[in-house]
């Protein structure tokens, strides 16, 4: 059932693809250099939906989230020796998650680290479509699946340690979805001011934009956090190469108003992270 704030909406590729429409026949690419300032979000709701006076009442996870699914990032740190057994495992355990119905979390994408990051680590994005109820269900299912424990119990020792955090998805972003073909994914991560979400988004609602409007399958998933590490942004792209990502990445710079976008997100962030990730042979999205 959806939830109270969650409004009816054409597809998100259909939404996508009316406002680039709608973008391409008024802009035209340039390499025009445009003077870069920060510019203010206070009364301007136009592309949100809501004004920054609203977030002083309301969580953020009402007023930008897409729906009620909660996204879960798991992230595994293997003992190098242990790589190949760690895989082995991980997909049985996969596997019989997936045999318990009332093991609600549906893996969307298993990644390992090509470069940015340390070598020899997993991560692993599930979905929980009824979010918290979700989380719930599985969690007190887990307790009562003996075998599923044993598996999990089992592949420990391979691993020096797991991190986990729970997300939402940015309303202005698609849905993670199944992709095919030998991709590789940038993930950009970002450790925002406190305070800064609103401005964030509603730069990056326009952003989004200008970056699909490169290529509409790049953009793979943006995501905010709950509970973890807060004001964490994860931007999740999606590209056919290393040379397909530059080539999208400067074809973005010849809207201008990219500029805008860059200039008044930067002093938001504290500290940013980029990796570069390929996808396990047992992921759903290649």
């Amino acid at each position: 059932r959806p939830s109270d704030h969650q409004t009816i909406r054409p597809s998100d590729h259909q939404t996508m693809s009316i406002l680039i429409r709608n973008m391409k026949t008024s802009m035209k690419p340039s390499l025009t250099v445009v003077k870069r300032s920060l510019i203010t979000t206070s009364n301007n709701k136009a592309w949100l939906g809501f004004s920054k006076d609203q977030e002083k009442t309301s969580s953020h996870s009402m007023l930008l989230s897409k729906d009620q699914s909660v996204y879960e990032i798991v992230t595994d740190t293997v003992i190098p020796s242990q790589w190949d057994s760690y895989l082995q495992h991980k997909k049985k355990l996969v596997e019989c998650a997936a045999s318990n119905q009332q093991l609600k979390g549906k893996l969307m994408a298993s990644w390992t680290i090509v470069t940015g990051d340390t070598a020899f680590k997993a991560v692993h994005l599930y979905k929980y479509e009824q979010g918290w109820t979700d989380i719930d269900t599985t969690r007190a299912a887990i307790k009562q699946d003996s075998d599923y424990q044993a598996l999990y119990t089992a592949g420990l020792p391979v691993i020096r340690q797991q991190f986990t955090e729970l997300t939402k998805a940015f309303s202005f972003w698609p849905s993670p979805d199944q992709r095919e073909g030998g991709n590789v994914y940038d993930i950009r991560s970002y450790s925002l001011r406190p305070g800064s979400m609103y401005d964030w988004s509603m730069n990056w609602s326009r952003g989004i934009q200008y970056r699909s409007a490169v290529r509409l399958d790049v953009p793979y998933a943006g995501l905010f956090t709950q509970l973890g590490q807060l004001h964490t942004i994860y931007h999740i792209w999606c590209y056919k190469s290393m040379a397909d990502r530059k080539a999208c990445r400067e074809a973005t710079w010849h809207y201008p108003e990219w500029n805008d976008v860059v200039a008044n997100t930067v002093p938001l962030v504290k500290t940013m992270k980029t990796r570069i990730l390929e996808p396990l042979d047992f992921s759903p999205t290649q």
